[in-house]
């Protein structure tokens, strides 16, 4: 990737997943980013193709991170080291959920295509938890179930995020779960 498109990708991954794709225009990302508008639009055409590539970049890198979190890891070690990588990203400064569910619930009217990355976001997910369950029996429902709480807790961790304690005793709570469902399998 050029420079120039990384950094007008960087730049509205940063603003959209702050604001909202909504809120944010040209002009703010031509804004932080010091590229001219005519620039942005030379690389990308318009605010939506930046969009989607910003969902595309960030699903990449997002699948690299995690997959590299579990190297070599199955079972119940693989399980928890997910969520201990989703742990490390609910933790950050600026986290603000699903970058992917945002857009869907802002854009899907205008720019229905962001549905498919969502999709497939979400199911390289849920089947990454099924190819770490191997040894299970009922590996398709387990991992359905992990999914559904893995999804809970990203949105937990907004709401919540401002509670200490209680954020943090609801994820307890949830890894506990977690190693019963593991255990009991």
């Amino acid at each position: 990737m050029k420079k120039t498109d990384e950094l007008i990708i960087k730049t509205a991954e940063k603003l959209f997943y702050r604001t909202g794709f909504s809120s944010v225009g040209v002009d703010d990302i031509r804004d932080v980013s010091g590229c001219s508008k005519t620039t942005l639009y030379n690389h990308f055409g318009s605010k939506d193709k930046l969009i989607m590539e910003v969902l595309k970049n960030r699903d990449s890198i997002f699948r690299s991170k995690l997959e590299e979190s579990i190297k070599g890891l199955n079972g119940k070690n693989a399980i928890l080291g997910i969520f201990k990588w989703h742990k490390q990203w609910f933790s950050e400064v600026d986290y603000n959920g699903c970058l992917f569910m945002r857009a869907v619930e802002e854009m899907r009217e205008t720019l229905p295509c962001v549905s498919d990355i969502l999709r497939a976001h979400k199911e390289f997910v849920r089947n990454l938890i099924y190819s770490k369950l191997e040894e299970y029996s009922d590996k398709a429902s387990l991992a359905n179930t992990l999914m559904v709480i893995f999804e809970g807790l990203i949105n937990i961790n907004v709401v919540y995020k401002n509670d200490k304690n209680l954020n943090d005793q609801i994820e307890q709570d949830s890894i506990t779960l977690v190693s019963a469902l593991l255990n009991r399998h």
